[in-house]
């Protein structure tokens, strides 16, 4: 068993503990979860024993303490959370392309 961290989705907590994406499966299933759940930091996954680890990315990981953690929210001056602008209209005009 292993402890979620705080913003980590299944994803990143498969990474951390098994070096491999693909083992996310095996971990949502084992722990009675769908592989899009939210995770709450502090509870307690199985890491089924038949999961494989690619062990040069959890050498990797674990010599540089990388703990992955997808669901960071970026703060704005006072603290609060940055809106998040979204739709097409946004990825369009604000990453793309130039308006003249």
């Amino acid at each position: 068993m292993a402890i979620v961290l705080h913003n980590q989705s299944i994803l990143d907590f498969a990474i951390q503990h098994t070096g491999s994406v693909a083992n996310a499966f095996e971990i949502a299933k084992a722990n009675g979860l769908a592989i899009s759940d939210n995770l709450v930091p502090g509870m307690e996954l199985i890491i089924p024993g038949t999961s494989e680890n690619d062990t040069d990315i959890l050498n990797y990981y674990t010599s540089k303490v990388i703990q992955p953690a997808t669901a960071i929210t970026n703060l704005i001056g006072d603290g609060s959370p940055e809106p998040q602008l979204e739709g097409i209209g946004y990825w369009i005009i604000g990453d793309d392309n130039i308006v003249s």
